[in-house]
């Protein structure tokens, strides 16, 4: 996967980007004296608890600490249950209080391949159904019971709400803002749709637009009138009022830390909006065919520290587009709305 933001000027200003970067633990004993600079898997705020993890061993390499492990908000519980051995990780949710949603209850709108394979789990209070995510890593190694690798390598939870509740749609869509915000997660992209939009009117039916910068200038179209171009930004909080009832709406906000990416769908369905929350760990993604991430953490690093640099920059760039926007401050975006 490339870990990088691309920031293309077109007509005015329109940002683009996806990133990463990854952080992780060395890959041998042999390597591990020299690469303990590297390695922060003994400081996350959960345990390894597999005996296959550690030096000598293939997933010697765990991820490393995320950028703010101290967060607490409901995706930062969902990227603790990733990186957990297959047996521990049913433990481990068991104890929190999920419970597995019976054969005869399974529902197309949280299951829409009716997939056999997929275990899912109601949560505690039952207000969303969560997903399993652990996987067989078939690139890998077997382990020395000569089974395949069985780890939890992303999470997802799902939930429904009614399609007369577009307040608390919008609410949930302001709160993953500010968890992932929270979580010093790069905001990668914003982008609506629905059936029949118009690409190039005004007022604006799609959201188009990158990062925190994006999100503070707005969506940016450029319309004739009179036979001479001009150009509007609307925020994405009055698109999203405007559009979200619209037949098949939809609206994907992308973004990504080092080690994790973190998705959020939302979809108007008959039964509903369904709203899809998913965290997935580029680390196993990136390295379950047997690179060493001695090689790779230096120049994910880089990516990365650019990246920061770019979302820095973005401002920048609005301010000298030929029809500026106004930027609103990140605090008023994500708390007011």
């Amino acid at each position: 996967m490339t870990k990088k933001f691309i920031f293309i000027l077109v007509t005015v200003t329109c940002l683009c980007f996806s990133a990463s970067a990854q952080k992780s633990k060395s890959a041998s004993k042999n390597q591990a004296s020299s690469s303990s600079q590297l390695s922060y898997a003994d400081k996350m705020g959960y345990a390894r608890t597999s005996k296959y993890w550690g030096p000598g061993t293939y997933y010697c390499y765990a991820p490393g600490a995320p950028t703010n492990k101290m967060a607490n908000n409901a995706e930062s519980n969902m990227r603790d249950l990733i990186g957990i051995w297959g047996e521990d990780y049913y433990k481990e949710i068991a104890k929190q209080g999920f419970v597995e949603v019976p054969k005869n209850e399974m529902k197309k709108w949280f299951n829409p391949n009716n997939s056999k394979d997929m275990r899912f789990f109601y949560s505690p209070d039952k207000s969303y159904i969560l997903r399993s995510g652990v996987r067989g890593l078939n690139n890998s190694p077997n382990m020395p019971d000569g089974h395949r690798a069985q780890v939890s390598t992303d999470a997802c939870r799902i939930k429904l709400i009614a399609k007369e509740d577009t307040a608390q749609v919008m609410a949930a869509i302001w709160q993953y803002f500010r968890d992932i915000h929270e979580m010093k997660v790069i905001l990668g992209s914003i982008g609506s749709n629905f059936k029949k939009a118009e690409l190039k009117v005004y007022p604006i039916q799609r959201i188009g637009t990158g990062g925190f910068p994006g999100l503070r200038a707005g969506s940016f179209v450029l319309v004739m009138e009179n036979g001479k171009p001009k150009g509007y930004y609307q925020y994405a909080d009055e698109i999203l009022k405007r559009t979200i009832t619209n037949p098949e709406f939809e609206l994907k906000i992308l973004g990504e830390e080092l080690a994790y990416g973190y998705y959020l769908q939302i979809k108007l369905q008959k039964e509903g909006y369904v709203l899809r929350y998913e965290t997935v760990s580029t680390f196993f993604k990136e390295l379950e065919p047997g690179r060493r991430w001695e090689s790779e953490y230096p120049t994910m690093l880089k990516q990365y520290q650019e990246n920061l640099k770019m979302e820095k920059d973005a401002v920048e760039y609005y301010k000298k587009a030929p029809q500026p926007p106004v930027m609103l401050d990140l605090d008023k975006v994500l708390h007011q709305r």
